[in-house]
């Protein structure tokens, strides 16, 4: 299969587009078939759990001014009589997660795994009519948008100096003005990609699909936050036994000050070894729920003879460490310790999304990983091959 980067190395694009500047890949995926029809997303965006909006424009072209009557959003759960009373144009379908419902979608994952799986976040689908658009906005991670079916008319702004005040009213960050300096018309199976907080503005010239792969990008406060609910179990409270004093009671002392700037750090630095196993058990947690027969996966076991497979929303890691001699597998927000023996076979665990018999039973013989697998076979991301 040829590369979705056409004639541009991986490595060419990492060093030279990667967050850097945006890129379009013509026939990036060829023969792309649809896996299900308007009707079927409609449907699944009614029946699921899956994060699904409806964004629609109030019936005319905008210019280059927009302004917050132009636009709705209304957030699932929908309704068949939400989709029946829309216009036969202006609106848009999007639809997040879309890959724990459509396995398949998996496929398309695999292509963007030179990326580390860690930083992929989901497939999103977007269904326009004719002139259905999200606006004019940003988003604040990499994106490769794929056309799926139809065309999509896409408009950017690559300069730094672009008007970033946003339209007021409606949930959705709309920029007020947007004047751009590119374009290009999207046909099935090409694709674009957009670093981080580059303007853009897709617009459908008849009925189309858009696939999104977007990548996670955790901010400092999500990650401490995070950090400090999961870790931070055990408290300690100050203490000032001894107290002097002092000749102000509004005063906050320096004393007092370096008290209780000692506790903070003190405790910081208590679990600065464990920040790494933090953020494998963070960076591998699922989003949402996959829809499963809870009687049926109860009633399941682990058996390491057979071939197992992986669903493509399921996120493996490792981390290793040498001094140790120890290798950390984290699996959905889990970890499990094993010996550095095991890293080839964990390596095995989280490249591959198929595994056989004789990896399986190296790890089974850990009775920390049997029960974690038991645990992902129970939860739906872990099934028997074939």
């Amino acid at each position: 299969m040829q590369s979705i980067l056409g004639n541009i190395s991986k490595e060419d694009f990492l060093k030279n587009y990667w967050q850097k500047k945006p890129l379009v890949i013509r026939g990036a995926f060829p023969d792309f078939e649809m896996p299900f029809t308007p009707e079927e997303l409609a449907g699944l965006a009614c029946d699921t759990d899956a994060p699904s909006r409806i964004v629609s424009e109030n019936g005319f072209e905008p210019k280059h001014s927009l302004n917050s009557k132009q636009w709705d959003s209304k957030q699932s759960p929908f309704t068949d009589e939400d989709f029946t009373s829309l216009p036969d144009t202006h609106w848009t379908l999007l639809v997040n997660d879309l890959e724990r419902y459509i396995p398949e979608l998996g496929n398309i994952i695999e292509q963007f795994r030179f990326i580390p799986d860690w930083r992929i976040d989901d497939v999103m689908v977007s269904y326009a009519p004719d002139q259905g658009s999200v606006g004019p906005h940003t988003d604040q991670y990499d994106v490769f948008l794929i056309q799926g079916q139809g065309k999509r008319h896409w408009k950017i702004i690559t300069r730094d100096d672009y008007p970033t005040q946003l339209i007021n009213g409606p949930s959705l960050a709309i920029l007020k003005e947007f004047k751009a300096d590119e374009e290009y018309l999207l046909e099935a199976g090409d694709m674009i990609y957009l670093p981080p907080n580059m303007p853009h503005y897709g617009i459908a010239e008849g009925e189309c699909f858009t696939f999104s792969v977007g990548f996670r990008a955790p901010d400092s406060t999500d990650l401490i936050q995070n950090w400090v609910d999961s870790t931070f179990t055990k408290t300690e409270r100050y203490s000032d036994a001894g107290r002097t004093l002092q000749s102000s009671s509004g005063e906050i002392s320096r004393n007092d000050i370096q008290k209780l700037s000692q506790l903070m750090l003190s405790k910081i630095q208590e679990q600065q070894g464990n920040l790494s196993i933090f953020l494998g058990k963070h960076l591998t947690q699922s989003k949402g729920e996959t829809p499963v027969d809870e009687d049926l996966l109860a009633s399941l076991s682990f058996n390491p003879k057979e071939e197992y497979q992986r669903e493509s929303w399921l996120r493996f890691a490792f981390t290793e460490d040498k001094e140790e001699n120890t290798v950390h597998f984290f699996a959905d927000g889990h970890h499990v310790k094993l010996k550095s023996k095991n890293l080839n076979a964990v390596k095995e665990l989280c490249e591959n999304y198929v595994y056989g018999a004789e990896t399986l039973q190296a790890l089974a013989t850990n009775k920390a990983f049997k029960s974690l697998f038991t645990l992902l076979i129970r939860e739906g991301g872990i099934s028997l091959a074939g």
